[in-house]
């Protein structure tokens, strides 16, 4: 598919932002956290202390640092400083499982692991740069103040990060990306939408997904401010809406699970916004009747990326026009400059228009291929039969229109989409099989209720309590995989349906009413439930509020809590709570206040809190107990 030439740009990341500390915006806000303002040369400063230390720790060009960092300025400077000394970076998240974090850090084979934890983390065998506030190392428990400018060592062809991602062996995989492919998608971003990298962005990915790059950079190459918002607007849309509104945001990066939070949260409380650009990614882009409404309220231009950790964004589509004119599905548009795409057969033959096939990427934009695994690099990217280089296969399906625009079909094996990021069910099915009482496992995501879940169906062995078995799996789960990658429900098997071939037959796990497995709540009908809860002793009304919120979380969630259990750690998210707060006003016939969930989390406060609220409404104590 032809489109403009990659830019004539040869530099690095690190020199894009620079020329900022040192010109003309110097003392402009790159960056805000709360109520700090960080200066574009504050921020060079930063980061050439970051470097002065890691030079100090022995880091040379060609190598790999960790940045274990929870969002902030210091974790961007650091990413800065290390690419200025030739090294790249690679992002890990503090909450993730120590065991995940040691296997990163062996992979990579890095060395050197910057964080600002005190006490820092078991770090495998690596060394470990302590940083204060404002990027000074920690050396005999003090931090280094003045520290000299690196001299430049990277190369446009050198790596600038690596980014784990799920594999489907088991074990996570790291796709490294040069600064040749990354400042292409920078320099197209500049020519393409002239002046957005200059508006206010929020900052909101987590800095191990790897749209949080274009989100960081592309901002700060510009000469913008990149504001980062607090977790609690990360974790809840009404709160998302009033940062947005309070900080006077115009341009968000957000996934796609978050747009549709922040529509329908638009949607039930109106906030006045300055957005201009929505840029969304991780998953087919939906046009749902909130996110139509959204647009038709904030006047401001959606963007639907095509990005993968392999090759960054590689494709872009913009809606224009009257949202209600928009596709239900988004396609995803054309490829950006430098970067070629390619519809194909199993022979890897270009297919014409219309016809569905594998998409597959080449040109400017593709990473280096996976750390330290060439078989698997070599799998994925192989020779270009349309040109020089590499052509990465996907995996995706996708089919062209005659205009020259793409449509995203869906994954072409068991990789998956849930939560906005990309999954490898093979890597959890791996992990679930280590656990002496499962005998099968298969993991795909499901559309239920209006949610994608992850659902993991088990074939268990004799012995096993399928009533306790989902807390069993997630308590085994949980030390290994984020959160993010644990499934949300389970369906249990006799045995595995089989294709011809003696394969796990995937289409057949369809899940139907009942097949989700959890203990279930006592039943009490929704439409009774107010003359039931009038009609209780005083000391029965929790009970059975509690038993509502836990039957309706069953619904939401595939899962029924404990009464002490933390509602947003069994994965429940901005959307379900949404969700649960619309059922449970279904049920007791009141409005409840649109962030209760989230300063109730648990069941028991939130059936107190429930309780108390519908005992002042009717102004009764409940019957006597005699």
């Amino acid at each position: 598919m032809p489109n403009r030439p990659s830019a004539d740009f040869r530099g690095t990341v690190h020199a894009l932002v620079e020329r900022h500390g040192r010109g003309t915006r110097a003392e402009f806000p790159a960056m805000v956290h709360g109520t700090r303002r960080v200066s574009y040369r504050e921020l060079d400063e930063m980061a050439v202390r970051v470097a002065a230390g890691l030079r100090r720790s022995g880091v040379r060009d060609g190598g790999f640092v960790g940045v274990l960092m929870p969002r902030s300025p210091e974790a961007v400077a650091a990413m800065l400083g290390v690419m200025s000394t030739g090294a790249a970076y690679v992002p890990m998240d503090p909450a993730d499982p120590r065991e995940r974090i040691a296997h990163v850090i062996g992979t990579a084979g890095i060395e050197v692991v910057v964080t600002a934890e005190t006490p820092p983390p078991a770090a495998s065998a690596a060394s470990v740069l302590m940083l204060s506030e404002g990027c000074r190392p920690v050396t005999d428990g003090r931090p280094v103040e003045h520290a000299p400018r690196p001299a430049y060592a990277s190369a446009p062809s050198a790596p600038a990060y690596a980014i784990f991602t799920s594999g489907s062996t088991g074990v996570p995989k790291g796709a490294v990306m040069t600064h040749a492919a990354l400042v292409n998608l920078l320099t197209w971003h500049e020519r393409a939408r002239p002046h957005s990298g200059r508006q206010r962005t929020a900052q909101l990915c987590a800095l191990s997904f790897d749209f949080s790059f274009h989100e960081i950079f592309s901002t700060l190459c510009s000469g913008g401010t990149l504001v980062f918002a607090d977790e609690e607007s990360r974790r809840n849309p009404f709160a998302l809406a009033r940062f947005l509104r309070d900080e006077r945001i115009e341009r968000i990066f957000a996934p796609v699970p978050m747009l549709e939070q922040l529509a329908r949260a638009t949607e039930e409380s109106p906030v006045e916004l300055r957005l201009r650009d929505v840029v969304t990614t991780g998953e087919q882009l939906r046009i749902t009747g909130p996110v139509r409404q959204f647009f038709r309220d904030v006047p401001a231009r959606l963007h639907n990326h095509y990005g993968a950790t392999e090759f960054q964004d590689a494709t872009t589509w913009t809606a224009t026009g009257d949202p209600e004119q928009w596709p239900a599905i988004a396609p995803i548009g054309r490829p950006i400059d430098g970067v070629r795409v390619h519809v194909v057969d199993q022979g890897l033959r270009e297919l014409p228009p219309g016809d569905d096939g594998e998409l597959c990427i080449a040109g400017a934009g593709l990473s280096q291929g996976y750390l330290r695994q060439p078989e698997l690099t070599a799998q994925r990217f192989v020779p270009n039969p349309f040109g020089p280089g590499l052509l990465y296969r996907t995996g995706d399906l996708a089919r062209r229109r005659p205009d020259g625009v793409l449509e995203h079909l869906g994954r072409m094996d068991t990789q998956i989409k849930a939560h906005g990021v990309r999954i490898e069910a093979g890597e959890i099915e791996t992990l679930l099989l280590q656990h002496p009482q499962v005998a099968d496992a298969a993991v795909l995501a499901h559309e239920i209720d209006g949610r994608r879940l992850l659902v993991a169906h088990v074939v268990p062995c004799a012995g096993l309590d399928t009533g306790e078995a989902p807390h069993l799996l997630d308590a085994f789960l949980a030390p290994r995989l984020p959160r993010r990658m644990r499934p949300e429900a389970y369906a249990f098997l006799s045995a595995m349906p089989l294709t011809a071939s003696g394969k796990t037959d995937r289409c057949r796990l369809r899940p139907v009413d009942g097949a989700l497995h959890a203990p279930l709540a006592p039943e009490l009908d929704d439409g009774s439930f107010l003359i039931a809860f009038a009609q209780a002793r005083a000391d029965r009304r929790c009970d059975l509020v509690t038993a509502l919120i836990r039957r309706n979380t069953m619904r939401v969630l595939g899962q029924t809590p404990e009464p002490d259990s933390d509602l947003f750690s069994l994965g429940l998210d901005s959307l379900s709570a949404i969700l649960l707060r619309q059922a449970l006003q279904d049920a007791l016939q009141c409005e409840l206040d649109q962030a209760v969930v989230f300063r109730y989390p648990t069941v028991n406060a939130l059936a107190g809190h429930v309780v108390s609220l519908l005992v002042n409404e009717s102004g009764s104590d409940g019957e006597d107990e005699g």
